[in-house]
C-alpha cells in the first residue's frame, strides 16, 4: 500500500467505484460492452460478477458459461450459490444446459455423475458421455504405504507411447512419494510442486546449523535438536532431513546426498514429460489420456481436516465432492483410483458398489 501498488482485487474494487461515481465513465463503458460474455462463472467472486453485471446493464445482454459442479476454488471466494442465484439478478435468464461430456469414458462420466449427484447445491441435470465413449476405469485397492502404492503404480502403469499420464493427489504433499518413485526409476515427469522440499531453503539452513553444531553432535541428535528447537518451517525441514539420514553418517554427507538429488531431479523433472503431478485443484480445464487419482482414502479425500474445521461442514464437504469430480473427468482413455480397501474414501462408496470396492 505504501507503494501505491494494485492487486487483482483492487483493480475490480477500483473500476466499480469508478464506474458508479462517474455516470459519463459509466455510460462510455456500457456502450462498448453492448454484449458481454463471461467464461469459468462459476470461479468468480461477489465482487467480480457485480462489475459484470453492472457493465451489462440496462440491457443485461451478457452470455454466462460456466459449470456448477466445478466451483472448487471457495478459498478465492467462489460460491457454488452465486451461480444458483442468477436467475434473481437477471429475470428472464434462460439457462441452457450442455449435457453431452465429449472428453470422458462412458464409464468415467456414469461414475462421476453417481458422485456429484449427492450434492444438493447444484443445477438438476442430465450429463451422458457422447455415443461410443471407450475406455476404462480401474478401482486399484492397495493397501500398501504411499512408498509402496507409488512403486506399484507407476511400475505397473503400461502407457503406449506418446500418450498423457496425470497423478492427481488432493495436496502437494501427497505427490512427494510419487516424485520420489520417479526419481528412484528415472522417470521423467512435471509439476508446479511435487512435495519433496527440495527446494525450501530451510533444508540448507537446517544443515549448516547442524555442521556447524558445537561438539558435532552425531546427524541424528543434530537433526533432533534443530527440530525441537527450530521455527515452523525449521522444524518441518528438520522433519524430512531426519526420514533422509539414516544412511548417511555425518552432515556433509547427507548434504551431498541432497545436492545430488537436486541434481537427479533436475534431468528428469522436464516442462515436455508425458507424466504429470499436481493437485486436482491445478488440473481444472485440463486433460490427459489416463489419470489416476491416489489418496482415495477416508480422511484424506475429503480432507478430514477441511470439513472438520469449516464453519459449515456440509457445504465443504459438497466442495470436495465437487474437487473429487472435477479430478475424475480429467480423464480421456483411462481413470485410475488408488485407495485403502480397509478404509475407501465415502466419495468411492457413494459411485461404487461394495462388492466393486472388494474386489478391485
Amino acid at each position: 500500500m505504501r507503494r501505491g501498488a494494485l492487486d487483482f482485487d483492487d483493480l475490480v474494487r477500483g473500476a466499480l467505484s469508478a464506474l458508479e461515481t462517474d455516470p459519463e465513465l459509466c455510460t462510455r463503458w456500457r456502450e462498448r460492452c453492448e454484449a458481454l460474455l463471461v467464461d469459468e462463472v462459476q470461479d468468480v467472486d461477489r465482487s467480480q460478477l457485480r462489475l459484470a453485471l453492472y457493465l451489462a446493464a440496462p440491457g443485461n445482454r451478457i452470455f454466462l458459461v460456466g459449470d456448477d459442479d466445478q466451483t472448487i476454488y471457495a478459498w478465492r471466494l467462489a460460491d457454488v450459490r452465486r451461480i444458483l442465484d442468477l436467475a434473481s439478478s437477471l429475470p428472464g435468464l434462460r439457462r441452457v444446459d450442455l449435457v453431452t461430456n465429449y472428453r470422458c469414458p462412458s464409464i468415467v462420466v456414469d461414475r462421476a455423475v453417481r458422485l456429484v449427484e449427492h450434492n444438493s447445491k447444484r443445477f438438476a441435470k442430465t450429463i451422458r458421455p457422447r455415443p461410443s465413449a471407450p475406455g476404462r476405469l480401474f478401482l486399484l485397492a492397495d493397501p500398501g504405504d504411499d512408498v509402496a502404492r507409488a512403486r506399484r503404480l507407476l511400475r505397473g502403469w503400461a502407457v503406449p507411447d506418446g500418450e498423457t499420464r496425470a497423478i492427481l493427489a488432493r495436496t502437494n504433499a501427497e505427490l512427494a512419494p510419487y516424485a520420489a518413485v520417479a526419481l528412484e526409476t528415472g522417470t521423467p515427469y512435471r509439476a508446479a510442486e511435487d512435495g519433496l522440499l527440495l527446494d525450501d531453503p530451510a533444508i540448507d539452513e537446517v544443515l549448516h546449523v547442524v555442521s556447524g553444531a558445537a561438539g558435532a553432535a552425531p546427524l541424528l541428535e543434530g537433526l533432533l535438536r534443530a527440530r525441537a528447537s527450530a521455527r515452523t518451517a525449521h522444524g518441518v525441514a528438520a522433519a524430512a532431513l531426519l526420514a533422509w539420514a539414516p544412511p548417511y553418517g555425518d552432515a556433509p554427507a547427507l548434504a551431498a546426498a541432497v545436492a545430488e538429488t537436486r541434481a537427479r531431479r533436475a534431468a528428469i523433472r522436464r516442462d515436455d514429460a508425458p507424466l504429470l503431478l499436481a493437485t486436482a485443484h491445478g488440473t481444472k480445464g485440463l486433460e490427459f489420456d489416463h489419470v489416476a487419482v491416489v489418496g482415495m482414502d477416508e480422511g484424506r479425500f475429503p480432507s478430514r481436516r477441511s470439513v472438520e474445521e469449516s464453519d459449515n461442514p456440509e457445504r465443504t464437504l459438497e466442495g470436495e465432492r465437487r474437487l473429487a469430480y472435477v479430478a475424475w473427468t480429467r480423464a480421456r482413455r483411462s481413470l485410475t483410483l488408488v485407495y485403502d480397501p480397509d478404509a475407501p474414501s465415502p466419495f468411492l462408496e457413494e459411485a461404487f458398489s461394495g462388492a466393486e470396492l472388494r474386489n478391485g
